[in-house]
């Protein structure tokens, strides 16, 4: 099958960010790329031609940490987002409807729900009971960092008065000493883990598999062609085996390996138990994924305070021997590592285990990853170029969250400004943009709204001095994330010999004002030459 792409503006994102204005695709390889009566010249005369009519052409987006996995379930599970629901009473009457309408026993799963937004706190026990008093709920806050659960949930996952915290999570409880229903990082494992395990067995092989390929077609029409999943746990790998299986999986996952829980230590990994993780062409490995901070109750921050003094709140997940020997496992298996990093505490033990690793397990091209980089100190920007580590960030946070950024690092008395991309690539750092979602918006184009523009959801403009060019944006979403991904020799960019993974946009965004690209379109996306998503 032959595939000619004529009459556009072509985005390259190659070395030399080269502008194009025709493609030829032959059996979902780039075979031209040039201007367009140059490429007719590459294809036969049966061959299907897209006349782009002056719209763009880029490479597919590559998401390098979305938590794919984790809104698969969505279709099955209660939206808990404050807004489009009004607040928490609104929540728990959605969340009793789904109760009313789940057969006893089974697990009712809820999604995104967010406290400050919710004029009401966080949902307890007893609030879970009575909206669902025969079934074990499930309700992950949006930051997936905590979980709300009822008693049937907590008496599943073994959860009672004398269950001690586990390191790195905490039972929040009440005056009488009873689980809450709060549970904070890993010990929020426990329930998840169990929901998750549940709804793959209850669902069975086929729904499973379905659920997962409608989930790569959303990704799909917002022009995502490749995502790494930010924590493959077993239940994780199992679901993109059984949709691999069958044929339905129309895009590329990179399984980021954790542990058995969404917080646990990836030690197995780390030791090379899941080295047969490229199990085919669409679902691959290869890197492990390890938590260094946590987000309730706090992050590991140390805070500068007006008078000039200092204060470390939160607590790393490992010490730096621990986080160290889980890095230094991984590089003698020669895997990539990516650490979720928040506070500069967290930031600085991730740069100090990376000179480690490097100087006892130098490899040339690790391509070693430190994900969000958010609060950072004065010169670990540079120390991260230095070291040659790239930085996964998240620009539609700054769309959705920027403000609070802000705030929060006011607060703390960062002088880094929130989301600083102007001065990760001025510093030479490779910074690879996804999305985090559902954290965050999954649509890369809000992102690179964003990062250019410096714009809010709500319109505020957050450090200005911090934005890029609509191009600089693109290559973040583009080649450095194939790049990040050990992709970039197949994908991220329009090139001879390339993978025909391409997304057609409304506007050339590299055109437009930037207060205008968060109204572009995804039109077609294309994977492999084949076309996936039109609208």
């Amino acid at each position: 099958m032959e595939l000619l792409f004529t009459g556009g503006r072509v985005l390259t994102m190659d070395g030399l960010d080269r502008i194009a204005s025709g493609v030829a695709v032959r059996e979902g390889k780039i075979i031209a790329v040039g201007d367009s009566d140059e490429v007719r010249q590459a294809v036969g005369p049966d061959a299907t031609h897209v006349d782009l009519r002056g719209r763009a052409l880029i490479p597919g987006f590559c998401d390098p940490h979305n938590h794919f996995s984790m809104t698969t379930f969505e279709p099955r599970s209660v939206d808990c987002r404050v807004p489009p629901l009004s607040g928490k009473p609104a929540v728990l009457d959605a969340l009793a409807a789904a109760a009313e309408a789940t057969p006893d026993g089974q697990w009712v799963w809820g999604l995104g729900y967010g406290a400050r937004h919710a004029n009401g706190g966080w949902l307890t026990r007893d609030e879970l009971d009575d909206v669902a008093p025969n079934n074990p709920v499930c309700v992950m806050d949006f930051s997936y960092h905590a979980s709300y659960a009822n008693s049937a949930a907590m008496a599943i996952a073994g959860i009672n008065f004398e269950t001690p915290d586990p390191r790195g999570g905490q039972i929040l409880r009440d005056e009488n000493g009873e689980a809450s229903g709060m549970l904070y990082e890993r010990a929020s494992d426990l329930v998840h883990h169990a929901s998750m395990r549940a709804h793959i067995d209850t669902l069975g092989p086929e729904i499973v598999a379905d659920l997962v390929e409608q989930n790569a077609l959303r990704h799909l029409s917002h022009g995502v062609t490749s995502v790494g999943d930010a924590v493959v746990m077993p239940e994780s790998a199992e679901m993109y085996r059984l949709a691999d299986e069958r044929g339905k999986l129309p895009i590329m996952i990179h399984q980021m390996r954790g542990g058995n829980g969404f917080f646990a230590a990836p030690e197995e990994a780390a030791r090379g138990g899941f080295l047969k993780d490229d199990v085919s062409d669409r679902l691959r490995g290869g890197i492990v994924k390890l938590f260094m901070d946590p987000v309730y109750p706090s992050m590991a921050l140390t805070r500068c305070h007006a008078d000039g003094t200092f204060e470390d709140v939160g607590e790393p997940y490992y010490n730096q021997d621990e986080v160290d020997q889980l890095v230094l496992n991984a590089a003698s298996h020669g895997l990539q590592t990516a650490i979720h990093c928040l506070g500069n505490r967290a930031i600085e033990q991730a740069l100090n285990t990376y000179e480690r690793v490097q100087r006892e397990i130098p490899r040339s091209d690790a391509r070693y990853r430190i994900e969000h980089f958010f609060f950072a100190d004065e010169g670990q920007i540079e120390r991260a170029a230095s070291l040659g580590v790239m930085i996964s960030h998240q620009p539609a946070f700054l769309y959705s969250s920027g403000q609070g950024f802000a705030d929060f690092s006011a607060e703390a008395g960062l002088t880094i400004p929130p989301l600083p991309y102007r001065s990760f690539l001025d510093a030479g750092v490779t910074v690879a943009s996804g999305s985090d979602f559902p954290c965050a918006p999954v649509e890369p184009l809000l992102g690179l709204f964003s990062i250019t523009s410096r714009r809010t959801r709500d319109g505020e403009l957050v450090s200005e001095e911090e934005a890029i060019t609509p191009l600089e944006a693109l290559r973040t979403q583009t080649i450095n994330s194939a790049a990040a991904m050990f992709r970039d020799h197949e994908v991220g960019s329009i090139e001879v010999g390339k993978r025909a993974d391409l997304v057609v946009l409304s506007h050339d965004p590299t055109l437009v004002d930037t207060e205008y690209i968060r109204e572009i379109s995804v039109q077609q996306t294309y994977v492999d030459g084949e076309l996936l998503y039109a609208v």
